[in-house]
C-alpha cells in the first residue's frame, strides 16, 4: 500500500517486494493455486505488475472492480429519464473526504477513477 501511495506502481522495488510475497504465497503446497484475489483498494493499480509476477495459470480477481460493477448496475435501476434536464439533475455529485493529504488523495483518486477529483474536504479524526 505505501508503495502505491508513493506512485511506485511500476517501480523495480515494488516488483521485487511483490515477487518475494507471491513466491512465498504460491510455494509451500500452494503450487496448484489458480486464483489471486486483490483484497485491498490499492492493489488494482498493481494489476499489470502482478500479472507479470504471478504464475501464468493464475486468474487475478479484482474485488474492487467486481464491487464497482454491482454498484453501477444498482445505479442504473430506477425510473426512465424523460428529459435532458432530468438526466442532469439525476447525475450523482461526487464529494470526497480525506483523513490524510488532500493532494495525495486527488492524485491517487484520479488514477483510480480516471477523471479529475475536485471536491475533497480534509477531515481531522481527532476532532
Amino acid at each position: 500500500m505505501p508503495l502505491v501511495e508513493e506512485g511506485w506502481v511500476e517501480h523495480p522495488v515494488t516488483e521485487q517486494v511483490a515477487r518475494i510475497y507471491l513466491d512465498e504465497a504460491f510455494g509451500d503446497g500452494f503450487h496448484s493455486a489458480d486464483i489471486l484475489v486483490l483484497g485491498c483498494t490499492h492493489y488494482p493499480l498493481l494489476k499489470p505488475l502482478l500479472r507479470r509476477v504471478v504464475p501464468a495459470a493464475v486468474t487475478i480477481v479484482d474485488s474492487a472492480e467486481s464491487t464497482a460493477q454491482v454498484v453501477a448496475e444498482q445505479l442504473r435501476i430506477g425510473p426512465l429519464k424523460t428529459s435532458a434536464e432530468d438526466e442532469r439533475r439525476s447525475l450523482p455529485r461526487l464529494k470526497f473526504f480525506a483523513t490524510d493529504s488532500v493532494e495525495k488523495f486527488r492524485r491517487l483518486g484520479t488514477r483510480f477513477l480516471g477523471l479529475p477529483i475536485e471536491d475533497v474536504q480534509h477531515v481531522d479524526l481527532r476532532e
